[in-house]
């Protein structure tokens, strides 16, 4: 188990270079301290005993798989989002999902991905307008999402 002291230590020896590791597979600055956090944070919880020698290896390659898995997760969300941008949007698929989201999902879910998909605006930025925090932002989009998947891919649509 490690202590508090320690744990203090660990944090200011590796944190920073466990930060540009996750900035430079992240590219935004607010993600890359949620990543780290959570390394540290899992680690805390977990009370593992890290041998010196492969402690900062086991630091950075943490936040390199929670940045894969979180690059992954976005990957996957946005393919399920139409791009109202295209001319090609099947508008029967657009207009079914307006009507499911306004009748289907919570007012607050209903800003975040107004916010997020019609303005583009960041998780930062979303958090602020509607003084949540980015983790609210973040559980209501990814929430929001698999229940629109579900839903239409329930109906027969080839959404992945």
């Amino acid at each position: 188990m490690i202590d508090k002291r320690e744990f203090e230590t660990i944090f200011r020896h590796h944190y920073d270079g466990m930060f540009r590791l996750a900035r430079k597979m992240l590219g935004d600055d607010a993600e890359s301290k949620d990543v780290v956090s959570d390394v540290f944070a899992h680690l805390l919880d977990s009370g593992k005993d890290l041998r010196a020698d492969t402690l900062q290896s086991y630091l950075l390659t943490s936040v390199r798989n929670r940045c894969i898995n979180l690059l992954v997760k976005k990957q996957r969300t946005q393919a399920v989002v139409v791009d109202l941008n295209t001319e090609n949007t099947d508008r029967e698929l657009l207009d079914d999902m307006y009507h499911y989201i306004d009748g289907q999902l919570p007012p607050l879910s209903q800003q975040v991905l107004r916010l997020r998909y019609q303005q583009g605006l960041k998780y930062r930025e979303i958090a602020e307008a509607l003084q949540v925090s980015e983790v609210t932002v973040h559980n209501h989009l990814s929430q929001s999402l698999k229940q629109l998947k579900d839903h239409f891919k329930s109906l027969g649509y080839g959404i992945k």
